[in-house]
């Protein structure tokens, strides 16, 4: 038996995880473990920076902009990047809430753009803050890394 929340309570993990076929089952009183709520968070936050805006017809906002084009110095793009991921991560991550996002600078790699992410999450499950640290690698694909 999968995890129900009530309607108005916040989220735990999602609706696909909860339906896995391997997933395993949860406590309708106890609800998943905070581990799992986190690491839940830190694949949909991958996920949500890895859809460029219009991949879904559902959700034409959903995802981030393609920076490919990019004219803008690199300092511009990584503060264009920092909005752009605070913005879909306030609106396509009910369980993060007083999201602010970080440029790290990395003298070692100047050309990796790197990002932390500290937020509050507000679940049943937990309710304490989170910092998730994010790279954009070599394919152009945002990795947590934390």
């Amino acid at each position: 038996m999968g995890y129900i929340e009530p309607e108005e309570s916040v989220f735990g993990v999602s609706l696909f995880e909860r339906l896995e076929a391997d997933s395993k089952p949860i406590s309708l009183s106890q609800g998943p473990e905070s581990s799992e709520v986190l690491r839940s968070i830190k694949r949909n936050v991958s996920n949500i920076l890895n859809t460029r805006v219009g991949e879904s017809l559902s959700s034409p906002t959903l995802g981030l902009v393609d920076f490919n084009d990019a004219t803008a110095a690199t300092l511009d793009l990584s503060i264009r990047i920092k909005l752009s991921i605070k913005r879909c991560l306030e609106e396509f991550e009910p369980r993060l809430t007083n999201v602010n996002v970080l440029v790290i600078k990395d003298d070692a790699e100047p050309l990796n753009l790197r990002f932390s992410v500290a937020a509050v999450v507000n679940t049943s499950a937990i309710h304490e803050k989170v910092k998730i640290d994010l790279l954009l690698d070599n394919n152009r694909k945002y990795r947590v890394i934390t």
